[in-house]
């Protein structure tokens, strides 16, 4: 068995503390296969996993909400010679030519105090042993009595802490899958929010496998008890404009404000109730406090930066510590803009550059992938992407009705992307489906789904389509 510890829950009111631990319950079943049986009990700030299985070790560590855990076993008891003596019999070995320490604490109405049961529990196993050390010891000895039973393990193992996670809404997090935004987008989760990701890739397929490598790294390992989405932005024809204008020294800013504005519509659309950014103070010049200011004034969502006061050796430090470090890294989208970068920019001067960009017209290609999806999706994007259209395939053009209209593939079906669920209930499974779009974006999204479905599919780009007529030509 497994006894489970929280903290901060334990401080809330009697109702709230009731939600928050069924949460906790259900985060940690959701994480087990569906045919694991998990039996518990809940009593005075634990609770009691009845298995022995080594799924519950290696998934309680990322359970937001655990301050920390034990491998114990449960006896009753009568007296306190009781304890003594199972705690002979079964720890004798334990200690042996080793320094240890008992630690006892109780919860009930007994005969004995816990100080009473430590020196007993420690004379009985002291003549095995080198001896007793409480500050350091080499085997601690832990003792748990409630009530009619007690509790007997050997080491605290440690959570992640904080609230269980959807115990504090949602929000939406600005993940470009580099050192910070992970960070950022963990503190939060901690924090009880469930949190899902916008992302716009400037150079699909690489900087997006990138992203979703750092995505997987976070999201499989903390986020038990809620398949979060994670939405992709083509945003190459707002560098493209961007870069056609090399006097334009707001472009960073633009850039990071169109992110805002396009989070800003995910939260009313989707009912968040935060965005969260991995900014930092002076990092980089969109953050100098002035452009904080100047790029926050049209949000009227509340703005979340969890790493407000840290340093970037702070950030990779606890990137390390919570295991989201990742040596892999795209860039970060402020080395495009690094000619003329915006510098303590009022919000007089960024308004009037900012009003000449609409997010809807420089965002395009919207795509939602579950964290339960990254894994096929990767692979497409590895494994599916072909130069070529097989034969006798079934041709899917996910582009927009306007580009299908002025270019497309002969006996090419156009359809949105959102519409790849009804083709996979009314497709031919013997069929070959090849799909393609603008970047990759949706055509890969579109085999992966087609693929865990059970059909053959394909994508390529435009570019590549246009490309390999042009040479047939």
């Amino acid at each position: 068995m497994f006894i489970v510890r929280y903290s901060e829950i334990g401080l809330k009111g009697n109702k709230t503390r009731r939600i928050m631990e069924k949460l906790l319950i259900d985060n940690i079943k959701s994480a087990l296969p569906d045919n694991f049986n998990l039996n518990y009990k809940k009593s005075d700030g634990r609770i009691y996993l009845y298995s022995e299985k080594q799924e519950l070790m290696d998934i309680l560590p990322y359970i937001f909400g655990i301050k920390s855990f034990s491998p114990a076993t449960e006896y009753t008891f009568n007296s306190v010679d009781d304890i003594v003596s199972k705690c002979r019999e079964k720890y004798s070995e334990y200690v042996k030519n080793k320094t240890f320490a008992v630690r006892a604490t109780r919860k009930g109405t007994h005969n004995f105090t816990s100080k009473e049961l430590e020196i007993a529990t420690g004379n009985a196993l002291y003549d095995n042993s080198s001896g007793v050390n409480l500050e350091n010891p080499e085997a601690p000895l832990y003792i748990e009595v409630r009530d009619k039973n007690f509790y007997t393990f050997t080491e605290k193992i440690a959570g992640p802490g904080g609230l269980p996670l959807k115990s504090e809404g949602k929000a939406i997090s600005l993940f470009s899958g580099g050192i910070d935004s992970p960070v950022s987008t963990f503190m939060v989760m901690k924090r009880g929010m469930a949190t899902d990701l916008l992302f716009c890739s400037l150079a699909h397929p690489a900087d997006t496998i990138t992203m979703l490598r750092a995505a997987r790294n976070l999201l499989l390992k903390y986020s038990y008890g809620y398949d979060s989405n994670i939405f992709i932005l083509d945003g190459t024809s707002l560098i493209t404009k961007i870069l056609h204008d090399p006097e334009q020294k707001y472009a960073n800013l633009i850039f990071k404000e169109l992110l805002y504005l396009y989070a800003e519509k995910l939260c009313y659309k989707n009912d968040y109730d935060a965005i969260v950014t991995g900014e930092s103070i002076g990092q980089v010049s969109s953050q100098i406090p002035k452009n904080l200011k100047s790029l926050s004034h049209d949000i009227k969502i509340p703005i979340f930066r969890p790493l407000i006061g840290f340093d970037k050796e702070e950030t990779i430090s606890y990137s390390r510590a919570k295991g989201l470090y990742m040596n892999e890294s795209a860039g970060e989208f402020c080395s495009l803009f690094s000619k003329n970068p915006g510098i303590n920019t009022s919000y007089k001067e960024l308004k009037p550059e900012m009003d000449k960009f609409f997010e809807d017209e420089y965002f395009h290609e919207i795509i939602i992938i579950k964290k339960s999806q990254i894994d096929n999706y990767i692979n497409s994007i590895h494994n599916s992407k072909i130069d070529y259209i097989p034969q006798n395939s079934i041709i899917v053009d996910l582009r927009d009705a306007e580009d299908f209209n002025k270019w497309h593939i002969l006996d090419a079906v156009n359809m949105p992307v959102r519409s790849i669920h009804s083709l996979i209930s009314d497709g031919d499974i013997r069929k070959i489906y090849f799909f393609y779009c603008k970047k990759g974006l949706n055509s890969a999204y579109a085999a992966s789904i087609m693929e865990s479905n059970g059909y053959k599919a394909f994508y390529s780009t435009e570019k590549e389509l246009k490309k390999l007529f042009e040479v047939k030509n």
